[in-house]
């Protein structure tokens, strides 16, 4: 019965650990980047610019705001386990012809990226075609 006990009690702290690690997996910080090509986050398509992204929800949910003000999109996204740690920011499109999609998002220092949900748009057009994957690095963290 004490065996029994000590089983589970080493188990309990074995997920509180796991969790743990989640939990600061997650980033909190507000990621700067620029791009040169307009883009959609989800449905909504934005200019090329300068944007600050961070996560706003424990459940993913992640904050595009435009440095001039006038955009700004939440939009939900998954944690993405990767194999390395990121050592910079790295900002993943779906190109689909001359249309830019973001997908993913990688802070440094952290294992664990955000895969951001895609729209309608980005749906219909990945039934009929495969999208090139276009990777931008920006080297902006903080407020």
């Amino acid at each position: 019965m004490e065996s029994v006990m000590k089983t589970k009690a080493i188990a309990f702290v074995v997920v509180i650990l796991l969790a743990a690690g989640v939990a600061s997996a997650q980033s909190t910080d507000t990621i700067k980047f620029r791009t040169p090509f307009a883009f959609a986050i989800g449905d909504k398509l934005v200019p090329a610019g300068e944007y600050r992204v961070s996560v706003v929800s424990p459940t993913g949910t992640l904050s595009f705001r435009s440095d001039d003000g006038h955009v700004s999109v939440l939009i939900g996204s998954l944690p993405k386990q990767g194999k390395e740690t990121a050592e910079r920011i790295k900002l993943i499109f779906h190109r689909y012809g001359v249309h830019y999609y973001m997908s993913e998002i990688w802070t440094p220092g952290y294992k664990t990226g955000r895969t951001v949900k895609p729209g309608t748009t980005e749906l219909e057009l990945a039934k009929n075609d495969k999208p090139q994957s276009v990777t931008l690095y920006a080297d902006g963290v903080g407020q």
